[in-house]
């Protein structure tokens, strides 16, 4: 069940970064420099396809632990430590944060010691 909530955050995630990107509604302007539009798309896509990859099994649970919990802590520090935020940029990221450290959490609780 787990894995198909993560295959879903990802896929969902991806969607709404590239319909913000494409309708204008996320740009270059909502982040810290380097990123702009282009990144955006391409993030979008790869979250997209990272979501599929999860759903056909292509990671197991543990993998997604780890990468979700490297993936929550790498957000948190770029959301605190770098400048050029807006409130949409920071709250997307945010709530990406959360949801990446909850999955983690949620998968790291049903591995075997």
């Amino acid at each position: 069940m787990l894995v198909k909530v993560d295959a879903a955050f990802e896929v969902a995630l991806g969607l709404v970064v590239l319909v913000c990107a494409a309708s204008g509604a996320l740009d270059g302007s909502d982040f810290p420099r380097p990123v702009g539009t282009v990144l955006l798309v391409i993030v979008g896509l790869a979250l997209v396809a990272l979501g599929g990859l999860i759903l056909t099994g292509g990671m197991d649970v543990r993998a997604l632990a780890v990468g979700n919990g490297v993936s929550a802590a790498a957000g948190l520090l770029w959301l605190l430590l770098a400048d050029g935020w807006s409130t949409a940029g920071a709250v997307l990221v945010g709530i990406t944060v959360a949801g990446l450290a909850g999955l983690a959490a949620a998968q790291a609780a049903t591995l075997r010691p």
